[in-house]
């Protein structure tokens, strides 16, 4: 079996076994408790059910991996305040089937959306049944006791679909379960959580002053606009810095595709040294855009032919911490700033701007710092021809313990070895027609221009 037909069977082995528990759920459900039908039940569910269908198909929020949270959380919430247990369950469930297949999911989204979302309901909803003896919302005295039920259904009801949902995600993006929660559902969790109360205040008036339900409305809708122009400016925000650093690689032909170049190779060196998945992501999102301090460095000084004179170079050392500077303010880019400034740090402690040694230069700052010289050693200048790569190799390997972090330049060695880079490695004493001509700042790698 490949691993991707292993991978494959994974996905399909989760989504099998929470198929199996809804359905076990359901089942168990209905055939022991009775459900007595009312006009005033077929009324209620038919009202929230349109409202979740409306709201689901119109309304979503988008999420940073992808997918959405949508408005439907309002009047989700409101069915288990309001319908008998296990009525909850299967009618959120056949909300979410009947939105997944006018959106035309494939079968697998569809079983394991349904079968979520049946698990999501029935528990949150069989939780307040317990608590509450089958009564609605209203219809309970207003105590310290139903107030923390209340909290923890709310809570209940995030953590199964979260837990079940993100379960499937790190299985198939071969992710850690932690990684998927903080970027996919931590940044949003009060919002969501808003609208959870919002469902909740919803239920407590429906019973009591339903006139009252539309000023509902205003809450509401606040919390959707802060969510969704919080995630629109944060995607803008990491789109122009990005389309910055692209921009400054572009302003001449020696440098264009150069972060690019650095980000793919520094991503492979971050998986081979192990880095969780998480610090990859941090790694690969600073690789694109670690030179972005160079929008404060004279064209003349970037593309100078020759060698840098004193002032000149010590106006290039200022780049990593123009960027950090340009960087810092926005918070998406907090831990990616700080690697940025550090891309220059030497192992020995001989780098710039503060010359910090060994384990003190963040991982992310010492794997890009390898495949930024790698890349400039192998890539054509104003002031010499690009240098083969066997010879960019051995000045890496040499630089291990001085300039580099040793374990970083193992694993860099294993990724140019996977590559075919060079087969075989050759040592740079048989190339001393060529390492004669390397420039001395080229040499030492922590200006790589």
């Amino acid at each position: 079996m490949t691993q991707d037909q292993l991978h494959t069977y994974k996905c399909n082995a989760y989504v099998a076994a929470v198929a199996i528990a809804a359905i076990a759920f359901l089942g168990a459900s209905f055939a022991l408790v009775p459900i007595e039908i009312t006009t005033a039940l077929l009324v209620t569910a038919a009202l929230l059910g349109i409202l979740s269908l409306i709201f689901e198909v119109g309304i979503a929020f988008p999420l940073l991996i992808h997918g959405a949270t949508s408005f439907s959380t309002v009047t989700f919430m409101a069915m288990i305040f309001l319908l008998p247990f296990p009525t909850p369950a299967l009618l959120g469930a056949i909300v979410v089937l009947v939105n997944d297949i006018w959106e035309r999911k494939p079968f697998r989204s569809l079983v394991f959306n349904f079968s979520n979302y049946a698990l999501t309901f029935g528990l949150a909803s069989f939780a307040w049944y317990y608590f509450s003896d089958g009564r609605a919302l209203h219809e309970l005295p207003l105590t310290i006791e139903s107030l923390v039920a209340v909290l923890s259904i709310l809570a209940i009801f995030y953590l199964v679909n979260v837990f079940t949902l993100n379960g499937y995600l790190a299985v198939a993006n071969r992710r850690p379960f932690a990684y998927i929660w903080l970027t996919q559902d931590a940044e949003f969790l009060l919002p969501y959580v808003s609208l959870q109360v919002v469902g909740m205040l919803f239920a407590a008036l429906w019973g009591t002053a339903p006139a009252a339900i539309p000023f509902l409305i205003v809450p509401a809708v606040t919390t959707y606009l802060a969510f969704e122009t919080i995630k629109r400016l944060q995607g803008q925000t990491q789109d122009a810095m990005i389309a910055m650093a692209d921009a400054i690689d572009a302003r001449d032909q020696y440098t264009a595709e150069h972060s690019r170049r650095v980000t793919d190779l520094a991503v492979q060196i971050a998986e081979g040294y192990g880095l969780r998945a998480q610090e990859i992501d941090r790694v690969e999102l600073a690789a694109r855009v670690h030179d972005l301090g160079k929008i404060g460095i004279s064209d003349v000084i970037l593309n100078k032919p020759g060698k840098l004179e004193d002032h000149e170079w010590d106006l290039m050392k200022a780049h990593p911490v123009i960027g950090e500077q340009l960087l810092g303010p926005y918070r998406q880019f907090r831990h990616e700033s700080t690697i940025v400034r550090h891309h220059h740090e030497r192992w020995d402690g001989r780098g710039y701007p503060d010359g910090i040694k060994g384990n003190d230069i963040p991982i992310g700052s010492r794997i890009i710092a390898v495949a930024d010289a790698f890349d400039a050693m192998t890539s054509d200048r104003p002031y010499r021809k690009a240098l083969p790569d066997e010879v960019a190799i051995d000045e890496i390997r040499k630089g291990a313990l001085s300039q580099f972090d040793p374990q970083v330049v193992a694993s860099f060695l294993h990724v140019a070895e996977d590559m075919a880079k060079v087969t075989p490695i050759t040592r740079a004493t048989e190339h001393t027609a060529s390492t004669a001509a390397l420039p001395e700042e080229i040499r030492q790698i922590s200006a790589a221009k």
